[in-house]
């Protein structure tokens, strides 16, 4: 091991999680753990106390298994190990298209440390400073960028835009990033680690292969917060950079393996049944040689690398390469689990569908809710009561799929009660009458039913395990509804005038609820596997199931040119007014506002039982 002091025992412990847990499916013994830190010079004691700080930091969670005890990672914690394991691994491939990304935001004054800690994630994330509140990137860098402006509460904030800039980009590169800073840094590095090249890996057992391989990696990760990533083209002329990957990636390799033998060796005699899990060979992209890097973000900038026959670099080549596999994978029926490698456009894609269902399985529950009341027997409103409860259910359900992909459950609901999340039309409109709850409990949840059957089959797996639940209750809830239906179907004239004028209300936002006519190949959704049928083939399935329910209840319908062509076997209707659904979208209504002002009421001042309920002493804001 190097002679240089050890450093504290929690960064280290991340380093393990990240360089041999993650990979190996997310979980490690606690002995695996205690004696791998072993080889670092830290006690079994600072090991258990650096756990305890990372689960309160929701980074890992604890298991019991009798005496023994296990760690697995959160899904926060896996999504930010995965997302630093890229960078440090080479495994990102970035092509600067000459466009600058710019971002200003302003904060009151006595706002400073929500400031400062914005300031440290977009640093993180690869942003400059330019002047005060004024920040530049080179990157397009997508939803991570989103996730961390929602997380501080200032979307709404923020204004951003693209720019080229006719001048000088290095210059501009200089006085955003403090690059003198980040050579000393790289030079350190170099000094540092050079000598162990002279090192004979003869003799090196598998323990100090280990050690030796952590502490590098430990070294190597602190670019993450200094190096920005930027392209060549941006860099100054006596960049170490390169030198100092190059340096990372040759050590690496030769501690890789008995590394990992190690790791092999220590977790099977951690597991009670003496197994030691899966994992890659290697965390380093085999593709990419060890002579080409591009800085810990492993962006590719237009200065001499190695690039393919295309001009193309032989990492994106790669990239491609495992994306079109991916794409082969899930098109041939494939499934997709949370630990599988992913594009980030399917992952983005992937959260904001599964979040805006979340989403909408609470706003469901709410207009249902403001009736239990006033239900007109106790048997309706013990059903109603049972029905609220499962979509509440059902949106925690999907919310824990969400957070697989990279979002805190916490951070999706602050979200949406603060009106940044999204959720489906129907959930809009305000409920006038009982009538109108036996229109959600039939249209709607039976437009949803037909929607999320097709999910059964989608190619993300934790989805697909859920909604087999999800799906099962929601028939549930549309019996409750039609029995509704029925029931004022065939009661007073009163009764059936109520439930006729809810149902011409609701057609339009019910035909509404399935979007625009889009053909499969234009559905990035379809292309990635995330639904599986197209907008109007949900629609047609759900007039041709349910328009002869209607009809038989003796319901007239608002659209006097519905009908059923035998010979191209599907319903003509009348096209709803699109521009409509854009407005209600873009325009909350004062029922969703109200609705959601209640939300915020209860969650800032019953958030306290959340935490006596949960166990959850340590702020939000920690």
């Amino acid at each position: 091991m190097s002679d240089t002091a050890t450093p504290s025992a929690r960064p280290l412990l991340l380093s393990v999680l990240g360089d041999v847990v993650l990979p190996s499916g997310g979980r490690a013994w606690l002995g695996a753990l205690t004696e791998a830190m072993g080889t670092l010079d830290v006690s079994p004691q600072a090991v258990r106390q650096a756990l305890r700080r990372l689960v309160g930091q929701h980074i890992v969670e604890p298991e019991r298994h009798g005496r023994l005890a296990a760690y697995q990672l959160t899904a926060p914690g896996r999504r930010r190990l995965e997302e630093a394991a890229d960078r440090i691994y080479l495994r990102r491939s970035l092509v600067w298209d000459g466009r600058w990304r710019i971002l200003t935001y302003s904060f009151a004054e006595e706002n400073r440390s929500a400031r400062d800690a914005l300031r440290r994630e977009l640093e993180w994330l690869g942003y400059g400073a330019l002047g005060s509140g004024m920040w530049i990137c080179p990157w397009d860098l997508g939803t991570r960028l989103d996730t961390a402006l929602a997380k501080h509460g200032i979307t709404g904030q923020v204004e951003s835009f693209v720019s080229e800039l006719e001048g000088d980009d290095r210059g501009v590169a200089a006085r955003a990033y403090d690059l003198s800073e980040l050579r000393a840094a790289h030079q350190a590095f170099l000094e540092r680690f050079s000598p162990e090249l002279e090192d004979a890996p003869e003799g090196l057992d598998d323990a100090e292969a280990f050690a030796r391989r952590i502490l590098l990696l430990h070294e190597w990760r602190k670019f993450l917060f200094l190096d920005p990533g930027l392209p060549q083209a941006l860099l100054p002329t006596d960049w170490l950079g390169d030198q100092a990957a190059e340096l990372f990636v040759e050590l690496y390799r030769r501690y890789d393996q008995p590394a990992w033998a190690f790791w092999d060796r220590v977790s099977a005699e951690a597991d009670p049944d003496g197994v030691a899990p899966s994992h890659p060979r290697s965390n380093l992209d085999p593709t990419s040689p060890s002579h080409r890097h591009d800085g810990p973000r492993a962006s590719v900038g237009d200065g001499p690398r190695a690039t393919a026959g295309d001009g193309r670099t032989t990492a994106a080549q790669a990239e491609e390469r495992r994306t079109e596999e991916f794409l082969e994978r899930i098109h041939g029926g494939g499934k997709v689990e949370a630990t599988d490698w992913m594009p980030d456009e399917y992952r983005r894609l992937n959260l904001r569908f599964i979040e805006m269902h979340a989403n909408s399985e609470i706003m469901g529950a709410l207009p249902e809710r403001e009736w239990i009341a006033r239900a007109p027997s106790l048997k309706r409103k013990r059903s109603l009561s049972a029905k609220v409860q499962d979509e509440v259910g059902h949106a925690h359900l999907i919310y824990r799929v969400a957070e697989t992909l990279g979002k805190p459950r916490q951070q999706m609901y602050e979200d949406l009660i603060f009106g940044r999340g999204k959720f489906h039309n129907v959930f809009h409109y305000p409920t006038h009458s009982w009538g109108d709850v036996a229109c959600i409990g039939f249209l709607v949840d039976g437009a949803a039913i037909v929607t999320q059957r097709a999910l059964l089959d989608t190619s993300y797996a934790p989805y697909v395990r859920v909604m087999r639940r999800v799906v099962a209750e929601e028939s549930l809830h549309y019996r409750h509804g039609e029995d509704v239906m029925l029931a004022l179907a065939a009661g007073t004239d009163e009764q059936f005038e109520m439930l006729q004028e809810a149902v011409t209300r609701w057609w339009t936002p019910t035909m509404h609820f399935f979007g625009t006519d889009v053909a499969a190949e234009d559905d990035p959704a379809i292309h990635w596997g995330i639904k599986t049928q197209t907008n109007e083939e949900a629609r047609q399935e759900w007039i041709n199931q349910y328009v002869p329910k209607l009809w038989d209840m003796g319901i007239e319908l608002p659209d006097p040119a519905l009908r059923y062509d035998p010979q191209d076997k599907r319903w003509h209707y009348t096209e709803p007014d699109w521009d409509e659904l854009k407005d209600l979208l873009r325009n909350p209504t004062e029922t969703v506002q109200r609705r959601l002002a209640w939300r915020q009421a209860i969650w800032e001042h019953h958030e306290w039982i959340h935490r006596i309920v949960t166990g959850d002493t340590v702020p939000a804001a920690a």
